[in-house]
């Protein structure tokens, strides 16, 4: 019994680095940093257009955001040949709009879905076994997109894979978008 939650764990632990490793092979930003990688696998990566914010409430400590996210689909072709999207062609897919609370104060978010409003917790490991990875980063971009400042800095959410606490957002992220 012992071996197998050992095994289960290590199992988990492999997806979390692996879904890590596939959004290296993305091209952190495009046209000239105003689509922001926010999620990325099976060669289709969803990027946040910088240019589409639109703040649609603001009273601090309470914000509220929109952003559109376009879907990118990324050559097959291209990775068999370099084992890397990044520099290959690619092709726009769909795109859709996200919106965003935040609430200063607490350093938490909610996302609108289905006409809902719906909490994000950040106790989770942002795999999408766990969650979707797609809302924080995108709710970040669009903070630091409308206001210029990180809104969750250096907040650590607790990791249940990996049994210890760690950032929210990782420092790539902010790298990408110069902040």
């Amino acid at each position: 019994m012992k071996n197998l939650l050992r095994t289960a764990g290590l199992t988990i632990f492999l997806l979390v680095a692996l879904i890590s490793t596939a959004l290296a092979n993305y091209p952190g930003t495009l046209d000239n940093g105003n689509l922001v990688l926010v999620d990325g696998g099976m060669g289709v990566g969803r990027y946040a257009d910088r240019s589409s914010v639109a703040v649609e409430r603001y009273a601090p400590p309470d914000y509220q955001i929109a952003i559109n996210v376009v879907s990118l689909e990324f050559s097959d072709d291209y990775w068999r040949e370099h084992g890397t999207y990044v520099g290959g062609p690619y092709k726009k897919g769909d795109t859709f709009t996200l919106s965003f609370r935040y609430n200063w104060d607490r350093k938490v978010i909610s996302y609108l879905r289905g006409g809902q409003w719906m909490d994000w917790d950040v106790n989770h490991d942002y795999s999408h076994a766990e969650g979707d990875p797609l809302i924080p980063y995108t709710a970040e971009v669009a903070f630091v997109s409308a206001y210029n400042m990180r809104f969750f800095d250096n907040k650590m959410g607790y990791s249940p894979v990996l049994k210890k606490y760690r950032p929210v957002i990782d420092e790539t992220l902010y790298s990408s978008l110069g902040i």
